[in-house]
């Protein structure tokens, strides 16, 4: 035996009213139809009665409108492909945004009475009437009656075309605060960076005040403080821009700009999952293009907010509204085609883990509540990102995390920059705090409030007796922290290269080459012992900086033999005797090689060079060790780079400690750690000549 399926009147309600979240969602789909109508305005109306409850909603368009053949072959067949199998829409030359077939029983969400007017051509007007409150008493869809025809009432006048749909006898509870919501919704269905080229605009109005006293968008664009835009067209970073724009109040620091990025960093790139040789899983950088995606050409563009109460106060405008605005609308939100695809950027959708990893992180990172952001795509060329039916967004598939790594790493570049102004920023607004040293800054304030306040000498005493304790205890468990950071830091690199030799070592020795086997486990034994004696602290002493110098390029011998560096060096050249505790020096160059290794390697040049080069002339009476390389340099100020958790690196790919620590190291041993140009040391004319001065850091330490 053969049966159909047979559908009974609920399913109607299951897929009007289970599948559309929420109000705001329902009327999106309602004016999502507009515009594949090619209309280029929908007006939706809130209307209500003299005791000010709301009664009706209107949602009006002068695009194409329907005939009474579309109504009843087309409007009322549920789930018909005439959108998708319509490449372009036949107005405006847009390609459609609905492609369901079920988007329009979405009106479900909102009431139980509906009636439709419509207008196509010099066609009659038509009409069509739906009572929801039926659909119960219906058993089988064939059951539940549409009454339409041809409108004896005149909606569209002359040779207007165009829809209107009126919805009474409302759903659910319409309360100030919802209808706030879904304006809020409705008014950003369009980017607030877009030029609206595309001639759609929606615009929300009614016959009460509820939604008077709403923030202007202009002024809330114009209280932002960082501002950042890019486009991406398949791996590269095709146009990249950053401003930094104080108020006018803030006349203590300049603006600040930025219109280019080096070759390397046009390069989009994301962490992927691999195999080491032993079995290990591991991430690694790897080339992003978005085009194997099907994702196209993308622009993001980004406002970023400075909410301390040092500069936030100075302020020109209401901040309250700006408070207000920000808590419903911040985040980075997507369009496509200029019309917002829900729910990125709503609160609570941390779909590119900013706050995420700002409490992964304790400084360098910025939160979803101090931006204002929107990524747009091409509807066209963007087929690879599907929308759920629901929806929700985008299908979670390889498209789309490839999309979310692409938005993040560019949002790194702009955080990066932002850090950077912000840091100055603070240090001249922030008034009474040190900003490098927050913990003893405050300590410090606390100390001279005590002296000035307090005037009994004795309670004076007890209390700074106290304070100064404090102080001696956080400098001793920081210094204790900071030598067991730096071996933690060095660690890695020992681990990698151990995995590495014994990989080597395993196929050796499975292959029977007993001379490869010989020859591989004194290596072993070498970087083992190498990075075993700077476990141990060792005290301050008169030691050869040569010495130091030719531990440290031993112990990354075969890092650089890995990765292909040139390594250069004057040690073996000079004979200098300085002051430093050898574990602790040896940690801190090893560090800055560290950097060296990676930055060389991450700007992707051929001839890779480092130089360790030692000098008694840069600072007097100190011996310097300057390691300096062919990468690209610095791009945070030195000020920055040695704050803790504020990182250079791509993809959050560093903790930002590494320069911090060694800063502190220094500090310990009565030397120095300066971040240097090319201008601000003389270096032997044959180094400059090849370049190695992209990237200078020196430590100087007091001669013996």
């Amino acid at each position: 035996m053969k049966k159909p399926f047979k559908m009974t009147a609920r399913v109607l309600a299951h897929l009007g009213e289970d599948l559309i979240k929420d109000e705001s969602i329902a009327l999106l789909e309602l004016v999502k139809n507009s515009y594949d109508a090619g209309a280029t305005k929908c007006v939706v109306d809130f209307n209500f009665d003299i005791f000010g409850s709301l009664i009706e909603i209107s949602i009006s368009d002068n695009g194409s409108g329907m005939s009474l053949d579309t109504i009843e072959n087309i409007w009322l067949v549920i789930g018909t492909d005439n959108k998708k199998n319509r490449l372009i829409s036949h107005r405006q030359g847009r390609l459609p945004l609905g492609e369901k077939g079920i988007g329009r029983l979405g009106v479900h969400k909102l009431g139980n009475d509906i009636k439709l007017y419509s207008k196509h051509s010099d066609e009659n007007e038509v009409y069509v009437s739906i009572d929801w409150s039926k659909l119960a008493e219906s058993k089988d869809i064939d059951d539940f009656k549409i009454d339409y025809g041809y409108s004896s009432d005149s909606h569209f006048f002359d040779k207007q075309t165009g829809t209107k749909i009126i919805v009474r006898n409302l759903k659910g509870e319409w309360n100030r605060r919802k209808l706030r919501s879904v304006f809020r919704d409705l008014t950003t269905l369009n980017s607030p960076f877009s030029e609206k080229s595309d001639s759609f605009e929606v615009v929300v109005s009614s016959n009460s005040n509820v939604f008077s006293g709403l923030p202007n968008l202009e002024a809330i664009k114009n209280a932002g403080l960082y501002y950042g835009h890019c486009t991406l067209e398949g791996s590269i970073i095709t146009e990249f821009s950053y401003e930094f724009k104080p108020w006018n109040v803030l006349d203590k620091i300049k603006s600040r700009s930025l219109t280019a990025l080096d070759e390397y960093e046009k390069v989009l790139i994301h962490n992927v999952e691999v195999e080491t040789e032993t079995g290990k899983v591991v991430k690694r950088e790897k080339r992003l293009d978005l085009n194997e995606y099907n994702i196209g050409r993308v622009q993001f563009d980004v406002i970023m907010y400075e909410k301390d109460s040092s500069v936030f106060s100075l302020l020109n405008i209401e901040k309250k509204g700006l408070n207000d605005y920000l808590k419903e609308n911040s985040g980075i939100r997507v369009y496509r085609d200029n019309m917002r695809v829900f729910d990125y950027g709503e609160p609570g959708n941390d779909w590119l883990s900013i706050d995420k990893r700002r409490l992964s992180r304790s400084g360098g990172s910025i939160s979803n509540s101090l931006l204002l952001g929107s990524v747009m795509l091409d509807r066209i060329s963007s087929y690879g990102l599907r929308e759920k039916t629901n929806r929700e967004g985008f299908i979670e598939d390889e498209a789309y995390f490839a999309f979310v790594d692409a938005i993040s790493y560019v949002m790194d570049l702009f955080i990066q920059q932002r850090n950077q102004d912000r840091m100055n920023l603070m240090s001249i607004y922030k008034t009474g705090k040190n900003v490098t040293e927050p913990v003893i800054g405050d300590l410090s304030e606390v100390i001279s409030i005590v002296k000035e306040k307090v005037p009994e000498e004795k309670d004076q005493h007890q209390i700074l007796t106290y304070l100064y304790r404090i102080e001696s205890q956080y400098n001793e468990v920081r210094d204790t922290l900071i030598h067991s950071a730096s071996i933690g830091i060095n660690l890695g690199g020992a681990i990698h290269e151990l995995e590495k030799q014994m990989a080597a070592l395993k196929s050796c020795a499975e292959a029977g080459n007993i001379f490869k086997v010989k020859e591989i486990i004194p290596v072993l034994e070498t970087i083992i012992a190498n990075y075993s004696s700077m476990m141990l602290k060792s005290e301050i002493q008169k030691i050869n900086v040569s010495q130091i110098v030719g531990k440290v390029i031993e112990y990354n011998r075969f890092r650089f033999q890995d990765h292909a560096i040139r390594l250069f060096s004057n040690y073996k050249k000079v004979d200098f005797m300085a002051k430093l505790s050898k574990t602790e020096t040896i940690s801190a160059l090893t560090n800055l090689v560290d950097n060296s290794i990676y930055w060389v390697c991450r700007s992707r040049i051929e001839d890779r060079m480092i130089y360790l080069y030692v000098t008694e002339s840069f600072r007097e009476g100190f011996v310097t060790v300057a390691v300096c390389d062919n990468g690209p340099g610095f791009k945070i100020a030195p000020e920055l780079a040695v704050r803790a958790f504020v990182s250079g690196k791509p993809l959050n790919a560093g903790m930002g400690f590494g320069l911090y620590i060694t800063h502190e190291t220094m500090k310990q041993l009565n030397g120095h750690m300066d971040i240097l140009s090319n201008c601000d040391i003389e270096l032997p004319s044959k180094i400059v000549d090849k370049g190695i001065d992209k990237a200078i850091v020196a430590l100087s330490f007091p001669k013996a």
